[in-house]
């Protein structure tokens, strides 16, 4: 039976953090002490909304991901806010983190064949997608990025407090898009000194209906931070056991109403707090390194499990994170829907009955790609995939071998109509269905 869980809020200092003294071990005590500061009652009352969420998920039997599923599609800004050509990272690292995100959201990431067999049956498609947003708050056009040079030389400070500067163009940053409609990530300095020292934090799901509107939502501060280092695969500026860009992943997590695997307990008492989540198991500490073999809360029990080093909720190295739960998936997916509500582009994938073919052809509208989902394709065929205009036109042509998910790019094309077909490989059109792109 899992343990009450500890509420401290969400700081990373992430990966080996707890062996490496050049990292500072956990934040969140500090963090937390300064929004209770400026709120009092915010850390009671993000138990209260956590406990609310569980006993929601607690009452209904949720399935694993399945095809039938929801998908919540985000849009993502990045302001990145630099005091040199080093912070001011390429458009690159910023477009490949957005594809970590989407592997690690929709278990596509390929090291999933390393998540042991004990937690396979627990391991899911979170059914989440994030997107670089096209539209900005103003109506314009946008590819995400927003790109800010300040004089401040780092944003961390040392004393433990979390004054959060790098949100604000009045202190040296940039000041949040709408946070119902993105969600924001800043990407800054965070070291002390030189010194890499803090490495990520997020603000949790706190705009409950019930809650104090003047008091705990701080809209303004609803979002991700980065450190520019952990930010994209293979950064060059990150040569440790980051490289991977999944401390995004685990910063997303806690944005979505997530917590820590060991609930932030110590080595004294990890055994009896918690995350709250059933199918991760009790855990003492945090983890660092890769220690897949550990069960620091062993119950002698039948049924006991090792501890989940695998989880992206953890702190080990980014090429030991492979996983969230079903129960994880589904405390996201709720957060989704009750307290960040509208924030994500929402498209049901039809589930396929026994004596018909079904496909999904989403988002439609789209931007830039499109994803063509079947639930029985015939992996022997060959299918080619051509875009008509209305008049018939070919203005887009691929051939592939159809998995159950394709992703299509095509942000070549311009705003309009058209038609999505699928032909086998004896040319007989097995697909068809209009898609509307609204921007290129």
């Amino acid at each position: 039976m899992k343990k009450p869980y500890l509420l401290l809020l969400y700081i990373l200092a992430f990966g080996s953090a707890l062996a490496q003294s050049q990292y500072e071990p956990c934040g969140q005590v500090g963090y937390a002490d300064y929004l209770e500061k400026q709120y009092p009652g915010f850390k009671t009352s993000v138990d209260a909304q956590f406990n609310n969420a569980l006993n929601s998920m607690n009452n209904k039997k949720l399935p694993k991901r399945t095809f039938g599923d929801t998908i919540f599609r985000i849009p993502v800004v990045f302001h990145v806010v630099y005091e040199n050509s080093l912070e001011n990272l390429h458009d690159s690292l910023i477009i490949s983190q957005i594809r970590i995100l989407n592997e690690a959201f929709r278990r596509q990431n390929p090291d999933t064949i390393m998540t042991r067999d004990i937690f396979k049956p627990v391991a899911a498609d979170a059914g989440i997608e994030f997107f670089l947003a096209t539209v900005d708050p103003s109506g314009g056009t946008t590819n995400g990025i927003t790109r800010t040079p300040t004089s401040i030389t780092s944003f961390y400070n040392p004393s433990g407090q979390y004054p959060d500067d790098m949100k604000y163009s009045a202190t040296g940053g940039k000041d949040i898009w709408d946070p119902g409609r993105y969600l924001n990530i800043w990407v800054c300095d965070l070291s002390n000194a030189g010194v890499d020292m803090l490495l990520g934090y997020a603000f949790p799901p706190t705009n409950a209906q019930n809650w104090n509107s003047n008091s705990y939502v701080t809209l303004e501060r609803q979002g991700v931070v980065l450190h520019y280092k952990v930010v994209g695969a293979n950064n060059i500026l990150n040569k440790t056991f980051l490289s991977k860009g999944r401390a995004a992943v685990h910063e997303v997590g806690h944005y979505l109403g997530l917590r820590h695997t060991w609930g932030d307990g110590t080595s004294a008492n990890g055994c009896f707090v918690d995350d709250g989540i059933e199918d991760t198991p009790v855990t003492r500490i945090a983890h660092s390194g890769c220690k897949y073999g550990q069960n620091s809360c062993n119950q002698g029990t039948p049924g006991d499990l090792p501890d989940q080093a695998e989880n992206y909720m953890d702190y080990t190295n980014d090429s030991c994170m492979n996983m969230f739960t079903i129960k994880q998936a589904s405390m996201m997916q709720y957060n989704l829907n009750m307290l960040r509500s509208g924030l994500a582009e929402k498209f049901v994938i039809p589930t396929p009955k026994a004596e018909e073919e079904r496909t999904a052809l989403y988002p439609n509208p789209a931007n830039n790609h499109v994803f063509l989902q079947m639930s029985r394709p015939d992996t022997d065929n060959s299918y080619k995939v051509i875009i008509t205009d209305l008049l018939g036109q070919k203005v887009w042509e691929g051939e592939r071998l159809l998995k159950t998910k394709n992703e299509f790019h095509i942000g070549e094309l311009a705003k309009g109509i058209y038609y999505f077909q699928v032909f086998d490989s004896t040319n007989k059109k097995v697909i068809s269905q209009k898609l509307t792109i609204i921007s290129n």
